[in-house]
C-alpha cells in the first residue's frame, strides 16, 4: 500500500490478495469491500477455485466484508459449481461473513443451503455448514432453525456427522439444545453415540452454569 490517500485500483488490491501476508491480504479485502463492491465479490469469489491455498482462503476470509450482499452469490455458487475447492469454500465463507455481522439475519435461502450442506458427501463441506449452523445457533435470529437442523441430522446414519452436530450443539447455551441432545442419548443403543451424547451434555451443561 503507498503512503498517499488515493484509492489503489481493483488490479492492484487483488494483487495484494495474492500476497503472503495475510494483514496485507486483509487490508486489500477491506478496501475492495468499501470501494469496489460490485465489481470485486465476483472476482472474489472466481478465487475460490484456485489452486493456492492462500488465495482461496484469503478469497473466503474477504467475502466476509461483503455482508449481506454476498448471501445469494455465495448460494449460486455452491448449486452451480462443479469445482469442489470452490463448494468447500462457500460454507466458510458465510462463517466469515457471520464473524463480521453478528447480528445480521440470515435469511432461509441460506438456512436451506446450510441444510443441504450437511448432506453434502464432502466432510469438508459438512463441517463448515456445521460450524455455520453452530454460530447462528447463539444468535437471536434463526437460532431455533438453526438448532432445528442440527437435531435433525442427529438421526443421520453418518456417526462423524452424529458426533460433529452433537458438538455443534454442546456450544449453543439453549434448552432446545438440550432436549435434543438428550433424546440422542436415551434413543441410541450404540455405545459410542452415547458416549458422544455424553460428552456433549456434560459440555452443554458446564456452558450453562456458567451463564448464571
Amino acid at each position: 500500500m503507498n503512503g498517499d490517500s488515493t484509492i489503489p485500483s481493483v488490479d492492484a488490491l487483488f494483487e495484494d490478495l495474492m500476497h503472503p501476508n495475510p494483514r496485507i491480504q486483509e487490508e486489500a479485502c477491506l478496501i475492495l469491500s468499501e470501494n469496489y463492491r460490485e465489481e470485486a465479490l465476483p472476482r472474489l469469489l472466481d478465487l475460490f477455485c484456485h489452486h493456492d491455498p492462500k488465495v482461496y482462503r484469503a478469497a473466503v476470509k474477504g467475502i466476509g466484508f461483503f455482508g449481506s450482499d454476498a448471501f445469494d452469490p455465495l448460494i449460486d455458487l455452491y448449486a452451480t459449481t462443479v469445482n469442489q475447492t470452490a463448494r468447500r469454500c462457500c460454507p466458510k465463507a458465510f462463517v466469515q461473513v457471520f464473524k463480521n455481522f453478528p447480528d445480521q439475519p440470515f435469511p432461509d435461502s441460506v438456512m436451506q443451503m446450510l441444510e443441504q450442506g450437511i448432506e453434502d458427501s464432502d466432510m469438508v463441506v459438512v463441517q463448515g455448514a456445521l460450524m455455520c449452523l453452530g454460530q447462528i445457533g447463539k444468535q437471536q435470529f434463526k437460532s431455533e432453525e438453526a438448532i432445528q437442523i442440527l437435531a435433525k441430522s442427529l438421526s443421520s446414519q453418518n456417526v462423524a456427522l452424529i458426533f460433529s452436530a452433537s458438538q455443534a450443539l454442546a456450544d449453543i447455551p439453549n434448552p432446545l439444545a438440550e432436549d435434543a441432545l438428550r433424546s440422542l442419548q436415551d434413543n441410541n443403543t450404540d455405545p459410542l453415540i452415547q458416549e458422544a451424547a455424553q460428552s456433549a451434555l456434560a459440555r452443554l451443561q458446564n456452558l450453562l452454569n456458567s451463564k448464571h
